[in-house]
């Protein structure tokens, strides 16, 4: 089991890391194409004024205001910077950016000297060669030259510039790429922590199978061996004593119909099965019509039962018949574990309603307190009289409370052992 949960945990976990690629490379690629999108210097000639004469070098000024506007990165981003101004006459180049020392970066600045170059040595076969702008793109570098004339066609001013798209794209989106990466770190130790939580719930689920297994087969196995007994020796048995006997086999009877009739309590409540038909329920009369139930076993073993509360009603808004399981189980527990006096508490905390019942019987230790709403847990498996229990009751109340959204708990102490609950008043309800 364990290895199917890390083999279906990678495959999740791959999922999610090819989910993020392309995620990562959809994204980077838009940006790629964007920069390229940029990336050519069309937007330039319209910067130049094509003077009919280069009077005072106005051209030369122009150009030089083109490079500083392009370089301060009002247009696409580069890494490698060339311009120049070529005499188309004479083959001279009269302004050299590279030569001023306005450059941005080296990459790419050979190819671009080189383009410049035959653009001087062409002269007007250049323009025809590159048709005014030749642009090529790509994911690593990307490259454009743009040839354009002035001065009666007297001059040819030449752009070239190399640039590097992904290196661009990733340093310009680099908060991006960490936030993704974060995210992706986040998916993937949630993916983790989600499949070891449902494999331990797996183990939890088949430990608590497991105990129920034995719980069950524990519990019925004594019913079961008695009342086998009894009618295997049912012949040899008196009339006086086949009543007796009947008796007996009955009784082991109903224990064993009455713990599957928890059980069956407990799951449906669990898996909601069991529909709560709530109303106004009054938990004082619900706990003195409880308390004058049990009234001969109370007589029996010399209890004190001490109830406070004061007269007005302790009204919740719950199913009746739940509730009465509830104070019932608590009642019943309470009677078979105490010494001598039992404690019931109403008390109204602001707008809840607390019940508690306490008996003066043994501690129970810290590390069972927990263990004491399993089912067939027991805190006194010695005890065998006719107040022994099948260990489901607390399970059954436990269900009832959950279903309920009540807060509930149990305590054990020197002064003795205390089940609480507490739900809504029936007005705030």
């Amino acid at each position: 089991m364990k290895k199917q949960y890390i083999r279906y945990g990678i495959i999740f976990c791959g999922l999610v890391l090819l989910a993020f690629m392309v995620v990562f490379v959809i994204y980077t690629r838009n940006k790629i194409n964007e920069f390229n999108s940029n990336f050519n210097l069309s937007f330039i000639s319209a910067n130049i004024d094509y003077h009919d004469n280069n009077i005072d070098g106005q051209l030369e000024q122009t150009v030089v205001r083109s490079w500083d506007r392009y370089l301060e990165g009002e247009y696409a981003d580069c890494t490698g910077f060339y311009s120049s101004i070529t005499d188309i006459n004479s083959g001279e180049v009269i302004l050299d950016s590279f030569e001023q020392g306005i450059h941005r970066g080296d990459a790419g600045i050979e190819k671009l000297n080189d383009m410049a170059y035959e653009a001087a040595i062409e002269g007007e076969k250049s323009y025809v060669k590159y048709s005014g702008v030749n642009t090529e793109k790509g994911i690593f570098t990307s490259t454009s030259v743009l040839i354009c004339q002035a001065g009666e066609g007297n001059f040819h001013v030449s752009y070239s510039i190399a640039g590097k798209p992904l290196k661009s794209v990733l340093e310009d989106n680099v908060m991006t790429y960490i936030f993704m990466l974060l995210a992706f770190i986040v998916i993937e130790i949630v993916i983790i922590i989600s499949f070891v939580v449902l494999y331990r719930n797996q183990v939890n689920y088949e430990v608590r199978n497991q105990k129920l297994t034995r719980g069950i087969a524990h519990e019925l196995k004594t019913p079961l061996a008695v009342t086998k007994a009894t009618v295997e020796n049912w012949d040899y048995f008196d009339e006086d004593r086949r009543k007796d006997y009947s008796k007996r086999v009955v009784n082991e009877v109903d224990h064993m119909s009455d713990m599957v009739d928890k059980l069956l309590d407990v799951s449906k409540i669990k898996e909601g099965g069991n529909k709560l038909n709530r109303e106004a329920v009054d938990l004082k009369k619900m706990t003195d019509e409880i308390i004058a139930g049990s009234g001969e076993l109370i007589r029996e073993r010399n209890i004190t039962v001490t109830v406070n509360h004061d007269e007005k009603p302790y009204t919740v808004f719950a199913d009746p018949e739940m509730m009465k399981m509830v104070i019932g189980n608590f009642m019943s527990n309470a009677i078979k574990y105490c010494d001598q006096v039992i404690m019931i508490r109403l008390e109204r905390n602001g707008r809840k309603i607390d019940f508690s019942i306490t008996n003066d019987g043994a501690k129970i230790d810290k590390k069972e307190l927990d263990k004491v709403w399993d089912v067939f847990y027991t805190t006194d498996k010695a005890r065998t009289d006719r107040m022994s229990s099948s260990g489901v009751g607390l399970s059954v109340v436990k269900s009832i409370l959950d279903v309920h959204k009540a807060d509930y708990s149990c305590t054990s102490g020197d002064k003795g052992t205390e089940f609480k609950f507490s739900m809504p008043a029936q007005e705030t309800a």
